[in-house]
């Protein structure tokens, strides 16, 4: 059974990090392209925010960065407290 847009943003609440796409869509069994789709409604409504995946914005690479590219889309909580973008950085470790 295909989970409802607010099991999805449920299942962010109860995460402590950022989730991938694919790790997420494999524990919900569901399709990567509907859950795309799923999260990009929590993205817009700004309950969701894709992390890493322009540039990690903890090494100072920026947009630079060769590595986020070939990293998988990463989701999380959106906060007041977090600016956009933090995240796992390859070039630094954190």
């Amino acid at each position: 059974m295909t989970p409802t847009l607010r099991e999805v943003l449920n299942y962010f609440e109860k995460q402590s990090r950022a989730l991938s796409l694919t790790d997420l869509a494999r524990e919900l069994h569901i399709e990567p392209a509907l859950l795309q789709e799923m999260i990009g409604y929590w993205v817009r409504k700004g309950k969701l925010r894709q992390v890493g995946a322009d540039s990690c914005g903890s090494c100072g690479c920026s947009a630079g960065c060769p590595l986020p590219t070939t990293l998988p889309r990463r989701y999380e909580l959106a906060t007041d407290n977090l600016p956009t973008g933090v995240g796992f950085c390859p070039r630094s470790g954190s």
